[in-house]
């Protein structure tokens, strides 16, 4: 299991930004870095989160050595921040793929992985967490309606280290299940939302987005569509952005 160490601040740049620098200097795994407020926290692609005092925001490093595919970071951590949402406040939020938490319909929490490999082998897996815990959806009117929080969800405010807690308590156990060569994908597969439903998919590397049905998840995390009756797999670093449509 992940011995857990913690730094606390109070307002940083980015968590991520500073858990990077300390694996580059050889912090151990577990290293966390936990912030009250971000003012330049980031999401996929560079994405701006927005990060005033009141949500839960952290970032963890990993030694996970000769992990099988550790592009599975991603989906195992959005996979333990659902089940550890679930834990501590009886809410039932479930996986955009392939890193949102959705609640509502709408997005709840988000997670970036980030690996760094030398020699070919992953010396250190960054993840970083954001959680909408104690704010009101009317103060994210930039991101379009499409956010909620714990706050809104419950009607009341939520103790955030009793969230961060269950969360980190749900990865180090998914994580030992995957570092042991375990198959968890049932795990991940019974959360995201995602599949079975037609979704609007923009990759990097194509001028237009396509329409399709997302059907199964792959052993390294990518999404499985059917497109105009042929299979296609999307892997989660070609993708601009995912839109469900029904």
């Amino acid at each position: 299991m992940i011995r857990w160490s913690f730094i606390e601040l109070d307002e940083v740049r980015s968590t991520q930004e500073v858990a990077r620098g300390l694996a580059a200097e050889g912090a151990p795994e577990g290293t966390t870095v936990v912030a009250k407020s971000q003012v330049s926290g980031t999401g996929r692609l560079g994405r701006r989160w927005l990060s005033p005092e009141g949500g839960l925001y952290l970032s963890f490093v990993l030694r996970p050595g000769q992990i099988a595919h550790p592009e599975l970071a991603t989906i195992v951590s959005t996979t333990a921040v659902a089940e550890g949402i679930e834990k501590s406040t009886g809410l039932a939020p479930t996986i955009r793929w392939p890193n949102d938490v959705i609640l509502s319909g709408k997005k709840l929490a988000g997670v970036i992985a980030e690996a760094q490999a030398s020699g070919g082998v992953v010396s250190s897996i960054v993840v970083g967490i954001g959680v909408d815990c104690n704010r009101r959806s009317a103060d994210l009117q930039s991101l379009g309606g499409e956010a909620t929080t714990v706050e809104d969800e419950l009607g009341r405010p939520v103790a955030i280290p009793e969230v961060m807690h269950s969360i980190l308590g749900s990865f180090s156990v998914l994580y030992a299940r995957w570092a042991a060569g375990e198959d968890v994908r049932e795990e991940w597969t019974r959360r995201v939302a995602t599949l079975g439903k037609q979704v609007l998919v923009k990759l990097k590397t194509e001028e237009n987005p396509f329409s399709c049905t997302a059907t199964a998840l792959e052993d390294d995390g990518s999404l499985s569509v059917s497109l105009a009756g042929r299979a296609r797999v999307i892997r989660a670093e070609d993708l601009e952005w995912l839109r469900e449509q029904s």
